[in-house]
């Protein structure tokens, strides 16, 4: 490995992390899931619902912060890798973590189970917001 391919793995290694923490709330994490369910009754076409919504939003985001950093020479959708390139990923990601926190806070409680989550959330929208606030004009393809 080049020095250079390492610098840039590890200059977007916490997007790295991040999207791993966004397939964890999307194959494990059933807060999502849970709300959904019980705010809808419970038939076939919401449990449908839920389990769409709740397991393919976090992975549709996953995906494109994986992408953006040990992913980078595969070729996907013309679309989405402008959508990831954009602002409008970040903001849609820190909106997404943003209803999840509020769903773990209001909804289920805080306890020693979903803390971790709750932190990993508010820490990676933080690094969210200073990354689209510093590196705005530093795009190169």
């Amino acid at each position: 490995m080049s020095s250079t391919y390492k610098e840039r793995i590890f200059d977007k290694f916490p997007l790295f992390l991040g999207g791993f923490l966004l397939v964890y709330l999307a194959v494990f994490d059933e807060s999502l899931f849970n709300f959904i369910i019980n705010n809808l009754g419970q038939n076939q076409f919401s449990v449908a619902l839920a389990t769409s919504v709740a397991a393919g939003f976090p992975m549709f985001f996953a995906v494109g912060f994986i992408k953006q950093t040990i992913l980078r020479r595969w070729q996907t959708i013309y679309y989405y890798e402008m959508f990831i390139r954009g602002l409008s990923h970040r903001i849609l990601t820190i909106i997404l973590l943003g209803i999840i926190s509020c769903i773990i806070i209001f909804h289920e409680g805080i306890h020693q189970f979903n803390t971790p989550i709750l932190i990993a959330c508010m820490l990676f929208s933080l690094y969210l917001i200073i990354y689209a606030l510093t590196a705005r004009g530093k795009f190169k393809p």
